[in-house]
């Protein structure tokens, strides 16, 4: 008895260690809301773990969000698949998604066409920049080119 109270106050105590938000379990109910469209939309059911930050990544005044879908469907050798969701009064819109993407994924102070650069981990390449082209952020970061190191420096953290 004394081992599995033992390992329950063991498991509570980790618990208390992960962040607050971030996961799916914490997530905003528009956040949910529309990584379930988004894999409705793919034919796939089951709702993934993912972690997820909030940022206005235009300017307009309304958080977007950074969702990184961390599950089995979701996630290859490479990575996982990042969604880019703006925010408007009615919720969350999909602006782009993105597969073999890695953490950490950060947020420049730059911006291109009028949306911050993310700065991502693309296996095998290294920190590499996604630039809005002015619908949506690239849906390969391998081919993006490698972030400058003072860019690398500058930036916030999102998703670990």
């Amino acid at each position: 008895m004394n081992k599995i109270l033992n390992k329950l106050a063991i498991s509570v105590a980790f618990l208390t260690l992960l962040p607050a938000v971030g996961f799916a379990e914490t997530a905003p109910k528009a956040v949910t809301s529309a990584v379930k469209a988004f894999i409705k939309s793919q034919n796939v059911a089951t709702l993934p773990n993912f972690q997820h930050a909030l940022v206005d990544l235009n300017s307009d005044g309304v958080n977007d969000a950074v969702v990184l879908l961390e599950s089995q469907d979701w996630c290859g050798s490479g990575g996982c698949t990042l969604l880019i969701l703006q925010g408007h009064k009615a919720g969350l819109k999909l602006i782009s998604s993105s597969t073999v993407t890695g953490t950490p994924i950060r947020v420049s102070a730059n911006k291109t066409k009028g949306w911050k650069d993310l700065l991502v981990y693309s296996k095998g390449k290294g920190d590499v920049l996604m630039r809005f082209d002015g619908k949506q952020y690239p849906a390969n970061p391998s081919l993006q080119p490698l972030a400058p190191p003072a860019q690398v420096k500058a930036v916030k953290v999102l998703l670990k």
